[in-house]
């Protein structure tokens, strides 16, 4: 059984995601103690470490630091969860294991994807298409789902729902929940039981106070013939759920109860510490677009002419857990070339269309260019100083091993080469 530890202080999050991976076979150890963290790595020797990162980063450093320095931990994989950094902060973590860097909010699609890709073991995901808004007005929580009903999503709102209501401190929440845009059957019966499920899961969420507006006959079949949903009323008529909700003794009107209570919202946006119902393929279908979310810390180009020294330094990169790419011209890879596309560029000097000095130039005056590591064959003393002199981030001469070279790529990145 594949094992991950999962370091996080946030209680919410660390349950959601050992519900997710136990689902999958997954062994699951949670801590919320940086000081625990180390022994439990040690106890467990876990197949994957996720880390949520603070803003002041020293606690998550120092575990990464005595991870690193320990034979028995250092190839272990770490994938972070934290606030948005510089690249190439976040590439300097790679010496450390880290593979995967995803600034919050997540999208919890990508994230578990890349879980899956990490631990060889794909985690269940279901795709269907689905929009899930959830905010709060006063002490009414309104739930919307369209198009369809997502179980992933769903699961998430549990622990949405009851993040909001501890952290607005709603003492007695009303729920609205809105299947306007929903053809419900018979078909959806599971999922709406997983949908009311989750919803009652929050403890100071009661049946009396959940309502559902709708169009569905069924739904309220539905209703009837479950007893641990007895109080929660449906109905088709938005003023009359909102009568229900909301103290009428203010204004007799429903119209200014909409525009003033339910179209004015008092829920103000989380921060980054937030669990959102994000999802990548929510706003973005677009395969290369995806590439660059997955949350991938090393993104390396590896320029080289000799196919074989091509092949095996693509292998010893990927097993760090990097994405390379790899051009056998400077021609291809000049017209394949963005700056946000990579974090390193390794590059051999002597190519077949001599283009290599051509790179090294093109990319010297550019701010956001990549740092580039010259690896290439023995060369005299003039051509050693005009590759550094053109922007070289060092000079490292073929052949080595290939682990020699990610070591020392991996130092080059956090400063220390």
């Amino acid at each position: 059984m594949k094992k991950v530890l999962i370091i996080d202080s946030h209680q919410l999050f660390r349950d959601f995601l050992k519900q997710k991976l136990s689902i999958d076979q997954i062994e699951v150890v949670l801590t919320q103690e940086n000081r625990d963290s180390y022994p439990k790595m040690l106890t467990l020797l876990p197949n994957l470490i996720i880390l949520d990162m603070s803003e002041d980063r020293i606690e998550e450093m120092n575990f990464l630091e005595k991870k690193a320095g320990d034979p028995n931990t250092a190839g272990i994989p770490v994938i972070i969860t934290g606030p948005t950094a510089e690249k190439s902060s976040i590439a300097a973590l790679a010496k450390y294991g880290v593979i995967k860097y995803f600034a919050k909010p997540i999208q919890f699609d990508v994230f578990f994807e890349a879980i899956g890709h990490v631990l060889h073991n794909p985690l269940s995901m279901d795709t269907t298409p689905s929009v899930l808004d959830l905010h709060r007005n006063n002490s009414i929580i309104f739930i919307e789902l369209a198009v369809g009903l997502n179980r992933e999503k769903i699961a998430l709102l549990q622990y949405k729902l009851t993040e909001m209501i501890e952290t607005e401190e709603i003492d007695s929440p009303k729920i609205l929940v809105m299947l306007t845009n929903l053809n419900l059957t018979f078909v959806d019966a599971y999922n709406l039981e997983f949908l009311l499920d989750n919803i009652l899961a929050c403890p100071k969420v009661h049946t009396k106070h959940v309502k559902i507006l709708s169009l569905s006959p069924f739904l309220q079949e539905f209703l009837d013939g479950h007893e641990a949903y007895n109080g929660i009323e449906m109905s088709n008529n938005l003023p009359k759920v909102l009568n229900s909700l909301i103290d009428t003794t203010i204004t007799s009107s429903v119209s200014d109860l909409i525009t003033d209570r339910i179209l004015t919202s008092s829920y103000l946006e989380e921060d980054s510490s937030s669990v959102e119902t994000r999802f990548f393929s929510d706003t973005n279908s677009d395969p290369e677009a995806l590439k660059n979310a997955d949350g991938t810390v090393l993104k390396i180009a590896i320029i080289d002419s000799n196919l074989q020294t091509l092949a095996m330094s693509k292998a010893a990169f990927e097993g760090a857990g990097a994405k390379c790419s790899v051009y056998t011209t400077g021609q291809a890879f000049l017209a394949d070339y963005a700056p946000e596309k990579f974090t390193l560029i390794i590059l051999d000097v002597v190519l077949s269309d001599n283009m290599g000095l051509n790179i090294l130039n093109s990319l010297k005056n550019r701010f956001d260019a990549p740092p580039v590591i010259v690896y290439t064959q023995s060369l005299q003393r003039d051509w050693i100083v005009k590759i550094l002199s053109s922007g070289a981030k060092s000079y490292i001469v073929k052949p080595q091993k290939p682990q020699v070279l990610v070591q020392k790529s991996l130092a080059l990145l956090k400063g220390e080469f």
